[in-house]
């Protein structure tokens, strides 16, 4: 077995390779990936209800399959439920699999106040009317968002298809309009920012807090991996222990 330290179950939104990628580039040795999905493939409110709708079975599915965490992706999904729903529906799903769970919008939270970060920007690869609903929420959970700043995309296989030198580019144009930020919150575990983020963070000397690099830092902790992390941002660098 290879994932003799720890075996990870993700729920991602939809197929994808950017999520499992970034992972094995980062997660120290015996760590695996077992990765399903929800079918949505459009960030539509139909799309995403019938996603959040298979939470539950797709998470037993994974627990079966002998997972030690399970994490949950697909954030919208859980946008128009209300602030906390990240982690009520986390425990509910821990309770049902008894496996620990955690969303990757606790995560991404979490990332933001292990830094202090009260003042976000909100930097991601969607519509105005899905950063609307994040920036709420994030203001419904105690942030108080500057800024929210999207490229426009709906459908998921035109945003894993971003180049990292435009990602890269976006960020850091956004983050230079909002000064003010203390922290910088990317969602999108299909926009593959997470190798480019920690460049960003050395740039501007801002935390840079991605779906993804959020998602490993929270697992890792759950698994209590304590190997030392750089090259890929202070959350993974600083605040693993």
């Amino acid at each position: 077995m290879y994932g003799w330290r720890g075996r990870v179950g993700s729920i991602a939104a939809t197929p994808s390779d950017i999520f499992c990628y970034e992972f094995y580039k980062i997660v120290p040795p015996g760590i695996t990936i077992m990765q399903t999905t929800l079918s949505i493939h459009f960030m539509t409110a139909d799309e995403l209800a019938k996603g959040f709708a298979a939470l539950e079975e797709t998470a037993l599915a994974l627990a079966r399959e002998g997972a030690d965490v399970i994490v949950l992706g697909a954030a919208p999904t859980l946008y128009d439920r209300g602030p906390g729903a990240d982690k009520t529906v986390a425990e509910r799903i821990s309770k049902i699999t008894q496996v620990p769970t955690v969303s990757n919008q606790t995560a991404m939270m979490d990332g933001l106040r292990v830094f202090g970060c009260e003042k976000v920007l909100i930097v991601s690869p969607f519509n105005e009317e899905n950063n609307a609903k994040l920036k709420k929420y994030l203001e419904g959970s105690g942030f108080a968002v500057v800024g929210a700043v999207g490229m426009g995309y709906t459908a998921n296989a035109d945003i894993n298809r971003i180049s990292q030198e435009e990602a890269y580019r976006f960020i850091k144009k956004s983050i230079q309009n909002f000064r003010h930020a203390e922290g910088v919150i990317v969602p999108c575990a299909n926009w593959p920012t997470s190798l480019i983020a920690p460049q960003v963070e050395r740039d501007l000397g801002i935390p840079v807090i991605t779906s993804n690099l959020a998602k490993i830092w929270a697992v890792l902790r759950i698994l209590e991996v304590k190997d030392p992390i750089s090259g890929y941002g202070r959350l993974l660098q600083e605040k693993l222990s």
